[in-house]
Order: C-alpha cells, then structure tokens, then sequence
C-alpha cells in the first residue's frame, strides 16, 4: 500500500486520522493562506485544501496525500482564528444563543487523481453569556477558527450539532472514510 501523508500540522487532525488506526506520516508546508474571493465559497475552500496538499503531493508524488482546511461561517462573513482575546470574546459573542456552520474542504491526492469535497456542519450554541469569560481564561480559543474548541471546554457551549462533530473538530472523517475505502483496499479497518 502506499503511503498516507497527512499535509496539516492540526494536532486534532492528527488525532482524528489516528483514531481509525491507518498508518499515515504528517508533511506538511507552510503556504500563505489565501482565498479567491472570486470563486464561490465551496470551491474557495476546496482550492485552498488543495493548495495546502498540492506541495506534498509533489514530494511524494505516488502517494496518498490528505490536506484540509475549515472555516466557521455566519451571517455570509468567514469567522477566521482570533487574533487576542477581545476578538475572541467579540467571536464568542456573534456565535452565542445562534446556529453558524462549520465547512471543512478537504483535498486528497491518489497519485495524479484528485479528490475534493466539502463538508458542512450546522452548530447551535447555547446562551453562552456567562460562560465567556472563565473560557477566554482558559486560552482554549487561541488559534481556533471561531475562536472555540468543541473538542474542549466550548463542548458545555453546544445546544446540538447537525451533522458530524468531526467536522467541527477539523477532518470530516467519516467522508475521509468513505473516499479512501473507495480508492484503496483496507484491512480489517474499522472506524
């Protein structure tokens, strides 16, 4: 079988890709993040999924190569990763007592053979109100999109998730799943 190369330093990637027991390396560049503003959102996000696996996909050109990139969307406005805490709580405040979703892209490279999707997460936030501020001191939020971690303590601020919880967390493994199984042969794998 060939390699299988994560192209993302997310720890909660990792994480995820690790909880369905596959081998797999992590390699991957740093690119400036870019999006084209001219394309629509999911193909913006599917090109910048791409653009993060593409570098990899040329050092190991034979292999199998995983980039992703997720994004928090509300009101038709990207909600990026919060520069200090103030952003953080002004996030925190647009998200509460509403529903945003969560698009993650995800690009994977079979040798030459491309594959791209996206997928969407719809979250429900409590009344968060009087929970902002222990969080805020926690530093969870820093270098999360939208500012929270539902892996972490933001769990406690989640009404309900529609969708998969996995996505939200980074890596929509389930259709991960289900397009490496479609292109390669596992062993005994179970998720």
């Amino acid at each position: 079988m060939n390699k299988i190369i994560l192209a993302s330093t997310s720890p909660r990637r990792k994480e995820l890709l690790e909880s369905t027991g596959i081998d797999f390396i992590i390699d991957a560049s740093s690119i400036e993040e870019v999006m084209d503003e001219t394309l629509p959102l999911s193909l913006r996000l599917q090109k910048l999924a791409t653009d993060k696996a593409y570098p990899i996909h040329q050092k190991y050109p034979h292999d199998i190569v995983i980039g992703a990139d997720t994004i928090v969307y509300l009101d038709d406005e990207i909600i990026g990763k919060a520069c200090d805490e103030a952003h953080a709580r002004e996030i925190l405040m647009k998200l509460n007592h509403r529903k945003h979703s969560v698009y993650s892209a995800v690009a994977i490279y079979f040798g030459e053979e491309l594959v791209t999707f996206v997928e969407k997460t719809d979250v429900y936030f409590k009344d968060i109100t009087n929970m902002i501020d222990d969080y805020l001191a926690s530093k969870e939020w820093m270098g999360k999109a939208g500012a929270y971690g539902i892996q972490g303590r933001a769990d406690c601020f989640v009404d309900h998730v529609d969708g998969d919880k996995n996505n939200v967390i980074g890596l929509p493994l389930s259709k991960v799943m289900e397009v490496l199984k479609q292109h390669i042969s596992f062993e005994n794998l179970t998720l």
